[in-house]
């Protein structure tokens, strides 16, 4: 069992109040270009928003039970999707519990930074598009940014896929729900078929039940999503520039890393208002249609999984910092369950 330590938050609290202004290094890109690059992936499926369906409520539990699936294998290795034995939910849940009773307790420190969270996050959001282009177009395209003639192949593809989505019919919007419902299983490793919708029942029974048995998170949700948000982006920026911002020389790696880059370039690079919608709403959607219609994904959609939105934002925390968790009574400050359990 694990908690948050409360040295361990202080410290991350104070190096992110600590960095030094990126303004000015990034341009800003074109809004839709990472979304329309990664709609141009082998595979990719139709991109969706739950309120734009007939099915709002299964895409939103299903989209809370992907992103918390997701969010706890990476942190804690334990896979919802599949089934967990009596005793293996008990430990979850203890284990859960003693994280998030320890991030309550931390709330007061954590509140109190979020309006410095939020303005880090603002200040940094071209430097995460530029790091989420940088890993679209190498994973979709296999193309290197710093390659010569890598703008210029870029924009060929774009212009490409421009000129097939302008011919994305009415049968797009009719199949959104379905393509929404099918890609979200496939997150979760599951094909759209009678089985898998069973698997999907019992899940969501089971998720609903496990958050019942744990404390409510009462930190601001604003500043648990900033935080949050700010170590995937820190996460993402490592993995797209190989720069730590947290590490004492970030600035000085920074700008050797983006000066072998053409920013302007990609700044000035042309996007199809309608290229984001993916082409692929065609035959394939269209069977993907007709296979979500034929499943019974009723407990599903009427799951009580209002709590997963907060516990996969913790969660998520978790498996971008890691650091934070450290035995109870370890960290050398007062431990917080022990808090908790004297004001309890």
């Amino acid at each position: 069992m694990s908690c948050l330590c409360s040295l361990q938050l202080r410290s991350l609290l104070g190096s992110l109040s600590g960095m030094p202004s990126f303004a000015g290094l990034v341009p800003s890109f074109p809004v839709n270009l990472v979304a329309t690059i990664s709609a141009m992936a082998p595979g990719a499926s139709l991109a969706v928003s739950a309120s734009a369906t007939a099915n709002a409520s299964l895409v939103a539990n299903l989209s809370l039970m992907a992103s918390l699936t997701a969010a706890l294998k990476a942190a804690m290795g334990v896979n919802l999707a599949a089934p967990l034995s009596l005793s293996a939910m008990a430990s979850l849940q203890a284990n859960l519990s003693a994280q998030i009773n320890s991030l309550n307790a931390n709330a007061g420190m954590l509140n109190i930074s979020g309006p410095s969270l939020s303005a880090l996050l603002n200040a940094l959001l071209n430097l995460l598009h530029l790091a989420n282009l940088i890993i679209a177009v190498r994973v979709a395209l296999g193309i290197d940014l710093r390659a010569s003639g890598a703008i210029a192949a870029l924009q060929a593809r774009l212009d490409a896929h421009a000129s097939a989505t302008a011919h994305v019919s009415a049968m797009a919007s009719a199949t959104a729900s379905a393509s929404a419902i099918a890609s979200l299983m496939a997150s979760m490793g599951l094909g759209v078929n009678a089985s898998a919708a069973a698997s999907l029942n019992a899940s969501a029974s089971a998720m609903a039940k496990l958050m019942l048995g744990l404390p409510q998170i009462n930190v601001n949700l604003a500043a648990l999503a900033d935080l949050s948000a700010l170590m995937a982006l820190i996460a993402a920026i490592k993995a797209a520039l190989g720069v730590n911002l947290l590490a004492p020389n970030a600035m000085v790696s920074l700008r050797l890393a983006l000066s072998g880059l053409p920013l302007s370039a990609l700044a000035s690079l042309r996007v199809s208002a309608m290229a984001s919608a993916t082409a692929n709403a065609s035959l394939s959607a269209s069977a993907s249609a007709s296979a979500v219609a034929a499943l019974n994904l009723s407990a599903v959609a009427s799951a009580n999984l209002s709590a997963a939105a907060r516990l996969s934002l913790m969660m998520s925390l978790l498996a971008n910092a890691g650091f934070l968790l450290m035995p109870p009574g370890s960290c050398g400050a007062p431990c917080p369950i022990a808090l908790v359990a004297a004001l309890t």
